[in-house]
C-alpha cells in the first residue's frame, strides 16, 4: 500500500513539473484534487491562441467541474480556514484548479524576467489579469481568496468597480500599507488615485487613461475602464480593460482608438458596439480581444447573475468583430512581442 501511494505521489510530482508548477511545491500539492492537476497539465500543453478540438474538449471538462460546485459552497470556501480550504480543494476539481492557477501565476510573476520589447499577461481568475513588463508589474481586478500574496509583486493595482468578484479588500489594504497606488472610483483610502470622473495618471513607464461607464440600467457610472500605454520597452503595448461595463461607445471617448489588447467579458452582442462605433465616437480598434469573466464561482449556475459558461464564450469567439479573439483560462499566460501575441 505504501509503495502504491509513493508511486502516485511521484506521478503527481511529475504532472506538476510538466505543467510548469515549481517542483518544490509538488509534494505540498500532491494531495490537491487529482482531476484538476491532470486537466491543467493537458490544457497547458495547448495554446490559448488556437481553439482546436483538443483544447475545446479540455475546456468542456473544466466546465463540467464548475457545474459540480454550487455557488454557496464557493462562498463557504472563501470563508474557510486553511485546513478546511485544503480539504475542499481536494474534494472539488474546480477549487483545486482555482488554487493551482493562483500558485502558478504567483510563482511565474515572481520569477519571470521579461525581455526588452515584450510583455507577459497572465489570466488569474474572473477578470483579473497581471501584466509584467521590463520595467514594472501591475494588476487589474485581482480577486482571489489568497490575493494579498500578490502585494510584493505589484507596483500598482487597478479596480474597475466595487463588486466582490472584482476586488480584494485585503490586497488593496496591503498595497496602501506599502504606499503603492490603488486606482478606483470607490476606494477613498488612496485619495490621489480615487476618481469618479475620467482621469489620467502616470506611474513609472505606464500612462493610464480612464473612462467612467454604466454597469447596467440601475448602476450608472459605476465602472472605471482603464487604458494602459505600457511604454517603449514593451514594443508599444496598449491594453484596454473593460471591466463590467455595458459597452456604450459614448462612454469610451477618453480611452478609444487603436489598442493592442482589449480585455472584455464573454462576447455578448453589446461588446461589439465598441468595435462597430464610428471613429472618434468611442470606437475601439483592438489587435486582439481577450475573453474573461467565465465561471465566476460566486454566481449561480441558473439564475442571474448567471455563471457564464466556457461553452457560451467559445460559441461567441467567431462573432467578435476583431482580427483575433482568444480565451485564456485561469493560470494561463500570453506574451506580447513584435506587435502581436505569441
Amino acid at each position: 500500500m505504501k509503495r502504491t501511494c509513493s508511486l502516485l505521489s511521484l506521478l503527481l510530482i511529475f504532472a506538476f513539473s510538466a505543467s510548469g508548477l515549481p517542483a518544490a511545491d509538488a509534494p505540498q500539492k500532491a494531495e490537491i484534487n487529482r482531476a484538476a492537476a491532470r486537466t491543467m497539465t493537458r490544457l497547458l500543453k495547448t495554446s490559448p491562441l488556437q481553439l482546436n478540438n483538443k483544447r475545446a474538449g479540455l475546456l468542456e471538462t473544466i466546465q463540467y467541474y464548475s457545474e459540480q460546485l454550487p455557488h454557496p459552497v464557493f462562498r463557504q470556501y472563501l470563508k474557510a480556514n486553511e485546513s478546511e480550504a485544503d480539504a475542499m480543494e481536494r474534494e472539488y476539481p474546480i477549487l483545486g484548479w482555482y488554487r493551482l492557477a493562483f500558485d502558478r501565476v504567483l510563482d511565474e510573476v515572481a520569477n519571470t524576467k521579461v525581455e526588452q520589447g515584450t510583455a507577459v499577461i497572465w489570466m488569474l481568475y474572473n477578470m483579473g489579469i497581471v501584466v509584467k513588463t521590463p520595467s514594472g508589474c501591475f494588476g487589474v481586478d485581482i480577486n482571489h481568496k489568497y490575493a494579498e500574496k500578490f502585494e510584493p509583486l505589484l507596483d500598482f493595482l487597478c479596480v474597475t468597480h466595487n463588486h466582490g468578484d472584482h476586488k480584494s479588500v485585503e490586497l488593496m489594504s496591503a498595497m496602501r500599507a506599502r504606499g503603492k497606488p490603488v486606482l478606483s472610483n470607490f476606494y477613498k483610502d488612496d485619495a490621489q488615485y480615487y476618481s469618479k470622473n475620467p482621469a489620467k495618471y502616470k506611474i513609472g513607464a505606464f500612462s493610464i487613461r480612464t473612462d467612467i461607464t454604466d454597469h447596467n440600467a440601475k448602476l450608472l457610472k459605476f465602472v472605471t475602464v482603464y487604458r494602459f500605454d505600457c511604454g517603449k520597452d514593451t514594443g508599444g503595448l496598449s491594453i484596454l480593460h473593460g471591466g463590467d461595463s455595458n459597452f456604450k461607445p459614448e462612454q469610451f471617448e477618453h480611452t478609444q482608438g487603436p489598442v493592442g489588447l482589449f480585455i472584455t467579458r464573454w462576447g455578448a452582442p453589446e461588446e461589439n458596439n465598441l468595435l462597430d462605433a464610428k471613429p472618434g465616437k468611442g470606437r475601439i480598434e483592438p489587435s486582439c480581444t481577450i475573453f474573461s469573466h467565465m465561471i465566476e464561482l460566486r454566481h449561480d449556475i441558473d439564475k442571474s447573475p448567471r455563471r457564464r459558461t466556457l461553452n457560451f464564450a467559445m460559441e461567441n469567439i467567431p462573432k467578435m468583430h476583431c482580427p483575433q479573439t482568444i480565451m485564456p483560462f485561469w493560470g494561463e499566460k500570453v506574451i506580447w512581442k513584435n506587435g502581436k501575441l505569441q
